[in-house]
């Protein structure tokens, strides 16, 4: 195993280790004034911030050391649809990332990789786009605000308006990364169809034997 892969590995041995941490009655937390956070959501971020950067160094390294493969190009994808699809699930579990957005999110990826599949039978590669990365970007970036702030993270109410609560200004101000990100799976994901019609209503180029 290559060491950009053996990072990604790394990146999916972190993912149970962050679901836990998340999951656990941790009692002890940080507060300051009207601020807490629990000690065990604390690590499970610094860990996702780790495993979300990782993300981006294994295909640098790849790149770099000119060891990339298409195992490592499809472990790599595994392991970053793993970490956020876990993440995202659990969040919405405990009522900080809304489940439309999760289900939005996820059933997306879905899509693309039925898309995926059906354009290899046809000898046909799906080329990824910017849209696909900068959503991408977005989501690390809105779920990493995530377990460090939300309406939870003042007390607020799951669903009053008030300032700090759920559908308050400052937890609709964090969520923004997260809109962006929705964004821009929905748009990536008709650019990615539209781009490839053409193959979809021909016939597969792959003979049963």
């Amino acid at each position: 195993m290559n060491l950009p892969n053996a990072i990604s590995l790394v990146r999916i041995i972190l993912v149970p280790v962050i679901i836990v941490l998340m999951l656990i009655n941790w009692s002890q937390a940080l507060v300051i004034n009207n601020y807490h956070l629990t000690i065990a959501w604390l690590i499970a971020g610094v860990l996702f911030i780790v495993a979300s950067l990782s993300d981006f160094l294994d295909g640098y390294l790849a790149r770099r050391l000119n060891k990339v493969t298409t195992f490592g190009k499809f472990f790599d994808a595994i392991a970053d649809k793993f970490l956020t699809s876990a993440v995202l699930i659990v969040m919405s579990y405990v009522g900080i990332v809304p489940i439309w957005i999760t289900l939005v999110l996820i059933l997306r990826d879905f899509l693309m990789d039925a898309l995926r599949q059906i354009l290899a039978t046809k000898n046909v590669v799906l080329a990824a786009n910017w849209y696909g990365k900068w959503k991408t970007a977005f989501q690390m970036i809105g779920l990493t605000i995530l377990f460090f702030v939300s309406y939870q993270s003042f007390n607020g109410n799951a669903s009053g308006m008030g300032r700090y609560d759920q559908y308050g200004l400052i937890n609709q101000l964090l969520l923004i990364p997260m809109y962006i990100a929705t964004l821009l799976s929905l748009y990536s994901a008709i650019v990615y169809l539209a781009m490839n019609y053409k193959y979809l209503i021909t016939k597969s180029s792959v003979t049963k034997k």
